[in-house]
């Protein structure tokens, strides 16, 4: 039973993978064979993030990573960015109080 309940899992899992278009099974093949990947902990992530915008308040992967990350202005704010920086991510932050 249970080697036909993985032979199925098998089956299943191949069909899927003649599915996808030529790529996606390229990318997902690199992604599985990809020796170095990058994986960031918020608090690795808020630190990038915060050099970013101190280096320039206009950059877009910095900005891509609060919203990936869902950091609040309160976060930003207790990490060192300062006020300006701050109030000019307003719309991002969902702070749209003046």
């Amino acid at each position: 039973m249970l080697k036909q309940v993985q032979h199925d899992i098998l089956v299943h899992s191949v069909k899927r993978w003649l599915d996808l278009g030529k790529c996606k099974q390229r990318l997902l093949a690199r992604a599985k064979n990809d020796k170095s990947p990058i994986s960031f902990t918020r608090k690795e992530a808020l630190t990038c993030v915060i050099e970013d915008l101190l280096y320039n308040p206009a950059s877009i992967p910095a900005k891509n990573m609060i919203t990936l990350f869902g950091f609040t202005a309160e976060e930003l704010s207790e990490a060192g960015l300062t006020y300006e920086i701050l109030r000019s991510l307003d719309c991002l932050l969902g702070n749209f109080s003046s």
